[in-house]
């Protein structure tokens, strides 16, 4: 599913080889966020997926300059799930413009290997840009929904200034343009976007990019954001038991499933002698709790995939992995 512009690490290695770790989980390294305005907050996510056997434990970055800031999506990454680096360049806090400024993202893991990955962002901030508002953000919509948002793109210092095409990395988006107004050295256009309703659940990213007549500005990149709610949302999306014993008490996390209308819960697959799995109701509701409860029976621990069958036509079935981590008294 590439429709949308984002990448996704699928490196097949394990931490076992000398030559593997952390860094090669990732596929893209830098974000060149182009040409932007001075005000908008630049937002990337640098996503990965943990091919390896063995838990991920990350850190919290650190950047290399304080217009930047950044963050981990999940702090411990199971086996086979995915988690993402996300940067925060705020335009308003670069003291130069009209320069290229790199930040360096360092980003620490600390298990089952140590290392600090770097990640870079960039852009060139114009003082004679403005953009309002300065995201494309659709919001909250639900599967099928679609939508549709606009921006104003002003450029200061040229009046025969204008945008010669606009496109979209997202095959989810499409975008039109057109001029909004003309005054001495100022120039507006008009951005349009709209969000195909086939656009699958998830949050996403892509970006709009306009060609122009001016070389100093002759590429500009708009930033899109959306989020899909699936029809049946799962909270927490995975779980995780840790430090536990074999023969231990046994530890339980509960799951709520929520959805816009009602649905019934017909069965759950994934239970056995070490996972018990109960549904608080058989009924059709808005929102349904799930309770696990671990029994380790081994030492080592388990994963494996809950799948919670339902009636809602639209997501008969909820995946939810679970990971437990059990050591010997």
């Amino acid at each position: 599913m590439r429709r949308f512009a984002f990448a996704m690490a699928g490196v097949l290695i394990g931490f076992g080889t000398a030559s593997a770790g952390p860094s090669d989980l990732f596929t893209e390294k830098v974000k060149d966020f182009g040409i932007t305005p001075k005000g908008p907050v630049l937002i990337h996510y640098f996503r990965f997926t943990n091919t390896t056997n063995q838990p991920l434990t990350l850190g919290q970055p650190r950047v290399s300059c304080g217009c930047t800031s950044a963050a981990v999506s999940k702090s411990q990454v199971a086996p086979g799930e995915s988690a993402a680096v996300i940067a925060y360049m705020d335009t308003r806090r670069i003291p130069t413009t009209n320069v290229t400024k790199s930040v360096i993202v360092y980003v620490p893991f600390y298990g089952p290997t140590q290392e600090e990955v770097s990640l870079r962002v960039q852009t060139v901030c114009r003082d004679d840009l403005m953009m309002a508002p300065d995201t494309l953000a659709f919001g909250l919509l639900r599967k099928g929904q679609g939508g549709k948002v606009n921006t104003k793109v002003t450029f200061t210092s040229d009046p025969d200034w204008k945008v010669t095409e606009s496109s979209s990395s997202g095959g989810y988006v499409k975008v039109d343009h057109k001029l909004d107004s003309r005054s001495g050295s100022v120039v507006t256009y008009d951005i349009t976007a709209t969000l195909d309703r086939d656009c699958p659940v998830g949050n996403w990213t892509s970006d709009i990019y306009l060609k122009t007549s001016n070389p100093a500005v002759a590429n500009l990149r708009i930033p899109v954001t959306v989020q899909i709610a699936p029809p049946v949302a799962a909270s927490p999306d995975a779980v995780q038991f840790g430090d536990m014993a074999v023969g231990g008490n046994p530890a339980e996390k509960q799951v709520t499933l929520q959805s816009g209308t009602p649905f019934k819960i017909l069965g759950v697959k994934g239970a056995d002698e070490q996972l018990d799995i109960k549904i608080e109701s058989q009924e059709a509701k808005a929102t349904h709790i799930i309770t696990l409860s671990a029994h380790p029976k081994n030492a080592g621990g388990f994963a494996r995939k809950v799948e919670i069958v339902t009636d809602n036509k639209d997501q008969p079935n909820v995946v939810i992995p679970v990971v437990a981590k059990v050591g010997v008294r």
